[in-house]
């Protein structure tokens, strides 16, 4: 699922959405997921919000149902600046975020296991520290590669 064309460092965006369509489109321009996809993300993102705030981290993970994937993908981008997005926790409430996981997976099991990974990924400071500093996609890649974020 970790795909180097889909790893974005130090993106600069204006909102959430932009994002979310942004990295969308490109899942959608390497043929990862249908056209409907950014759409059903939009809209799943208004009424189930996934920011998280991890410490001194914020998060976003935005997906939607696997209806709208050909083949699992990731696509995860470092902030130049943080975002707001709204929390998973309190939807009324706003997360600062510096580190969004796009998350397209087509295997019906495989949306909970990659949460599952991801929580373990987001409660590694370390890691964290480490995608926030890295200097480029290729070294995100390096330092994502070593989690084994794939599906099986």
């Amino acid at each position: 699922m970790l795909r180097k064309e889909l790893l974005f460092h130090k993106l600069a965006v204006e909102d959430y959405e932009s994002l979310v369509r942004f990295l969308g489109g490109r899942m959608e321009a390497f043929g990862y997921v249908k056209a409907s996809y950014v759409p059903a993300v939009v809209e799943r993102e208004k009424g189930f919000p996934t920011g998280l705030s991890m410490g001194d981290y914020g998060i976003a993970i935005p997906h939607t149902d696997r209806e709208h994937v050909y083949e699992s993908a990731l696509a995860i981008a470092t902030l130049k600046r943080p975002i707001y997005v709204h929390s998973m926790i309190d939807p009324t409430k706003k997360v600062e975020v510096s580190l969004v996981i796009l998350m397209a997976v087509e295997n019906p099991d495989g949306q909970v296991k990659m949460l599952s990974k991801l929580m373990g990924l987001f409660q590694d400071v370390e890691t964290l520290k480490q995608l926030e500093q890295a200097n480029s996609s290729e070294e995100m890649y390096q330092i994502l590669s070593q989690l084994e974020l794939e599906v099986v």
